[in-house]
């Protein structure tokens, strides 16, 4: 089982020469889910103060719209990225259109897209605790459909979770260390994020490659 420093050192090897088109694909998925959803993070329903009243902005309502662009959108995307990211990592040919492989079974990878939004947030609303423990739980699925497209979106969450039995700690402090990464991206307004991307997709489907071939341990 290989440790975060090997599984970085996998995703640099990986990306030598690879960097450009990495980049790109990453901005692109960006663009195409998250770019202009709620003015990047900020509340989707702004207000305005016109003739003496509070009136809905007229950005709102693309606000609105882009988020439901962005969430039907999403199933699709995250399985372009998982394929993507699993061609740079097995050396296989890696290309801009992998992004799009996703549209091929839109309708499968936007269920499973809304089953894990729907799952994560019901655990969520019990507590903190359970709805990062469901993020783990259910972060394979995608890889997972990749490399088993006959399987139903909730078979693929079942797998998920079968696959991180005893590895969900492991994960979890694989992602506390890209903290500093995702730090830096933000005192440098973003211009960090297109290296951070790139490097953590990477060595996620690093993580995903080592964890398929390792027997699951107590969590």
């Amino acid at each position: 089982m290989k440790g975060n420093y090997e599984l970085k050192v996998l995703a640099k090897n990986s990306l030598q020469g690879n960097w450009p088109m990495a980049i790109l694909v990453c901005v692109a998925a960006w663009l195409l889910t998250d770019a202009c959803t709620g003015n990047n993070g900020k509340e989707a329903a702004q207000y305005i103060w016109e003739n003496g009243q509070l009136v809905k902005n007229a950005s709102s309502s693309f606000n609105g719209l882009a988020s439901l662009v962005s969430f039907l959108l999403g199933g699709s995307i995250n399985f372009g990225l998982a394929v993507y990211f699993l061609h740079l990592v097995r050396k296989e040919k890696a290309q801009f259109s992998d992004l799009f492989a996703g549209f091929k079974t839109f309708f499968k990878n936007f269920v499973l897209y809304l089953l894990i939004t729907v799952f994560t947030i019901l655990w969520f609303m019990l507590l903190i605790v359970p709805g990062f423990i469901a993020l783990l739980k259910y972060s394979m699925a995608f890889y997972i459909m990749r490399d088993n497209p006959e399987l139903t979106p909730m078979e693929a969450i079942r797998r998920s979770k079968e696959l991180m039995y005893g590895h969900k700690t492991r994960l979890f402090f694989f992602w506390l260390s890209f903290i500093g990464w995702f730090i830096l991206g933000l005192i440098t307004f973003g211009l960090g994020f297109l290296y951070l991307f790139p490097y953590y997709n990477t060595a996620k489907a690093c993580f995903y490659e080592d964890l398929v071939e390792q027997p699951a341990e107590d969590f």
